[in-house]
């Protein structure tokens, strides 16, 4: 990302500019007298946001009553050089801002959203979006929009999704489990378990859904993805859209801070396995107390008397 995307890079100090969005709702980009980068949102509805109960690393919140009897609301990021990581939390509100259509929705929306930043910013993390984990949740929406949307409806679908809380498995359906797994398919057919608890569920049945991919210029990016599935989200479902682009961000794809072209991957072959008594993996129950973690690796070309239809699957039930 360069500079010609920072909004503040060409302002002077305490200055403001409108965010020229589709909106009717006032969005700022602002630059205080100390050169600080800033956001400010203005309303009249006098059920505000409470900012002493948000608290995002690296940024202040204030709150004011404007001459205009108007309640500001600002985010004023200590150091500039995050820029990248504020500008990314503020496209998010301006979004959600954007879908909402009343005042007290935009509140709604916004405190939502700072609540969900607040637990992303509460630790430091790495923002590199690597090719493995473009990997991993290219397969995972491959699998939300061709598989679980179609089986339980996109709203239904989108709450199932669990992979980027770093829950057990990936999806949590009211009947079922399903473990997501990718591997280049020039490398075969192994299925890398990071921790004993993704082959282990007390929701049963438990499947193992695994991807081959390939890289290739004419595939798909996780953005193409992403956008196929927002496109299944009715426009009124503001609260559905705002739950799968936060599950983006957990997952840790946030498109402001990719600084290199996204992966774009051709799905050769699915596969899909019931994890049923017999299929080789270390159950819980087998494991000693003092151990607290463990990871293996599954090669899949042995483990064809496991093998489902998916087809089957999406018509059970």
């Amino acid at each position: 990302m360069t500079n010609s995307a920072n909004p503040w890079a060409v302002m002077p100090e305490s200055s403001q500019r409108r965010i020229d969005y589709e909106t009717p709702h006032n969005l700022f980009w602002i630059k205080e007298a100390r050169g600080n980068y800033g956001f400010c949102l203005q309303t009249n509805n006098g059920d505000f946001i409470d900012e002493n109960k948000i608290k995002l690393r690296g940024i202040s919140i204030l709150r004011r009553n404007s001459a205009e009897n108007k309640i500001e609301l600002f985010l004023i990021l200590n150091k500039s050089e995050d820029w990248e990581i504020f500008l990314a939390l503020c496209e998010d509100l301006v979004k959600v801002a954007k879908r909402s259509q009343t005042d007290a929705e935009m509140i709604n929306a916004v405190e939502n959203r700072l609540n969900r930043w607040q637990q992303l910013l509460r630790t430091q993390r790495s923002y590199e979006f690597t090719v493995e984990r473009q990997m991993g949740l290219f397969t995972e929406l491959i699998c939300l929009r061709d598989f679980v949307i179609k089986k339980v409806g996109v709203k239904q679908a989108i709450n199932s999704w669990v992979g980027p809380e770093s829950d057990k498995q990936d999806f949590l359906l009211e009947d079922a489990a399903i473990e997501v797994k990718s591997h280049r398919t020039s490398k075969g057919a192994f299925a890398f378990i990071s921790s004993y608890h993704q082959l282990n569920s007390e929701k049963e049945p438990l499947y193992l859904f695994s991807y081959a991919l390939t890289s290739a210029e004419n595939g798909k990016s996780v953005e193409d993805i992403a956008q196929n599935i927002r496109t299944l989200v009715p426009e009124d479902s503001i609260e559905i859209i705002d739950t799968f682009e936060y599950k983006l961000i957990e997952y840790g794809y946030i498109p402001e801070l990719v600084k290199e072209p996204l992966q774009r991957f051709i799905v050769d072959r699915v596969k899909a396995y019931h994890i049923s008594n017999g299929f080789p993996r270390i159950s819980i129950t087998e494991l000693k107390s003092q151990i607290i973690d463990i990871k293996y690796v599954i090669d899949l070309s042995k483990c064809d008397s496991f093998e489902v239809q998916i087809n089957s699957l999406l018509n059970s039930g």
